[in-house]
């Protein structure tokens, strides 16, 4: 019996320390608060909010399917406290056109919604946040389907709450410039570029996992791909041209492309290349390192931080005069 209690004071001794050391402060994750911690956080000045968007799709028979989830919890999470009180919505693990549904592929797994769906489920969040409270609320998406949808619904409803001092931001470079910039990365380091499944996805969940082949299976340093269909040297050419023309329709000297085609970063369409490895690898992961992936976490959550304090001290320094 004396050992008993011994024990149970011990236990108790134990657990103090840990529910006395919380410290409401430091949560940013709306889930993980309560409805009177989040009613003071606003009252101190927590009022801008991050509504990341995630995904559930395969990508090959290494990296687990909720990557996009995870990744843009854990991005979203490193913005939110670059940028301070800030807070991040529950991240929906549902995007629209999951690889693998669309592609008509074997591999299950992956959901998706329709597009018209996926923007309301952007708006029904962004109208939730505003009734909440919150001043400035900002979407962003770690996959590509979906990023449409997150504009036009945050322009949207920035148009219809902004005379209630509410400003909504669709926060592109999260998603578009940093695609560039990765793939710049990737160049300049003479490493493996593009794709799906591959180098960019790889590394960060090797960086990110809470412990070794938790999201990343050990197979991924000798996984089969399928090609790109571009080398580094195509890559960078194209790139270059891109940029240039994008500059010259900015500056008024040319005009700019139909809309359509589209897609880049996935496989060719070489006649003569070998036939495709159907596996959910666009791309080469061999490669992929945690050192690597903090580099283009950094790239991440910069292009987030950035592009979100430009644009809300454009659109608040508008509201003033």
């Amino acid at each position: 019996m004396k050992k008993t209690c011994a024990l149970i004071a011990l236990s108790a001794l134990c657990t103090a320390p840990a529910f006395a050391q919380l410290n409401v402060e430091n949560i940013v994750d709306l889930e993980l608060l309560t409805h009177t911690e989040v009613t003071q956080k606003l009252k101190d000045g927590w009022t801008s909010i991050l509504i990341a968007a995630g995904g559930t799709e395969e990508r090959g028979p290494q990296d687990v399917l909720g990557g996009h989830t995870m990744m843009a919890r854990s991005h979203a999470d490193m913005i939110a406290r670059k940028l301070g009180k800030t807070l991040v919505a529950p991240v929906l693990p549902i995007a629209v056109n999951a690889t693998g549904l669309r592609e008509n592929t074997t591999q299950p797994g992956a959901i998706q919604m329709p597009a018209d769906i996926f923007k309301a489920v952007q708006i029904a969040q962004i109208e939730s946040m505003a009734m909440n409270g919150f001043k400035d609320i900002y979407l962003m998406g770690d996959h590509g389907g979906g990023q449409n949808e997150m504009k036009a619904a945050a322009e949207e409803m920035d148009k219809k709450l902004s005379s209630k001092g509410v400003r909504v931001y669709y926060v592109s470079d999260f998603y578009n410039k940093t695609h560039d910039d990765v793939d710049m990365y990737l160049y300049a380091h003479k490493l493996p570029i593009g794709g799906h499944g591959a180098m960019l996805e790889t590394s960060i969940m090797l960086y990110l996992e809470p412990a070794p082949g938790a999201w990343v299976r050990p197979i991924y340093k000798t996984v089969a791909f399928d090609p790109t269909g571009q080398t580094p040297e195509q890559w960078k050419t194209a790139r270059d041209a891109r940029i240039a023309r994008q500059a010259a329709v900015a500056s008024g000297t040319a005009a700019p492309l139909a809309a359509g085609g589209g897609g880049g970063r996935g496989r060719g369409q070489d006649p003569n290349a070998p036939p495709r490895v159907d596996n959910g690898v666009t791309g080469d992961p061999r490669s992929s390192t945690k050192e690597i992936g903090k580099d283009l976490i950094d790239i991440i959550v910069n292009n987030g931080v950035n592009e979100i304090k430009k644009m809300t001290a454009e659109r608040h320094g508008m509201s003033s005069k």
